[in-house]
């Protein structure tokens, strides 16, 4: 008999919260896309997974397998090599937005040939998630932080993005 897993329901639509945000409410759903192109930097992310979720209980971890990661990158073609890939999706909406768009950014690390230059990014990475979480205008953190330090084309701003790469 063959176990037939249903894939989880996810709504990655962002949406106007009404109140302050809290550092401990659910904001992002983050994602692991991983075709294992980078052996190196793959066991790397892959042995920091527990320390990530330990920085982010409130937000939902989901680990592509490499087939799954496959099916989405064909999805996807320009994101092809530049895994592993943290995929993080917002569900906080800016004020005088639509509610029918994906927002969010990824973290390209495949990009990154040296496991410890790897590990660098990604402990910048959650640390920028982990200061900002509570920020209305993430992308706007983003653009700030992010870009200023150099990562430009390693992270990529979501903006209205549709399901392509989740």
């Amino acid at each position: 008999m063959a176990d037939h897993h249903k894939p989880p329901e996810l709504d990655l639509r962002s949406r106007h919260v009404p109140g302050a945000l809290t550092a401990d409410m659910k904001r992002f759903d983050i994602f692991l896309i991983d075709t294992g192109w980078n052996t190196g930097v793959s066991k790397l992310v892959r042995s920091h997974l527990p320390l990530l979720y330990e920085y982010q209980r409130q937000d939902s971890l989901y680990i592509l397998t490499p087939e799954q990661s496959v099916e989405l990158l064909k999805r996807a073609p320009d994101a092809i090599g530049r895994d592993p890939i943290v995929a993080v999706y917002d569900h906080v909406l800016p004020g005088g937005r639509r509610a029918q768009t994906y927002r969010g950014f990824r973290l390209n690390l495949g990009l990154i040939r040296h496991p410890e230059q790897a590990l660098l990014r990604l402990q910048e990475f959650i640390r920028f998630i982990a200061m900002h979480r509570t920020a209305r205008c993430l992308e706007c953190e983003v653009v700030r932080e992010l870009h200023r330090q150099g990562f430009n084309g390693m992270v990529k701003i979501l903006r209205e993005a549709s399901t392509e790469l989740l």
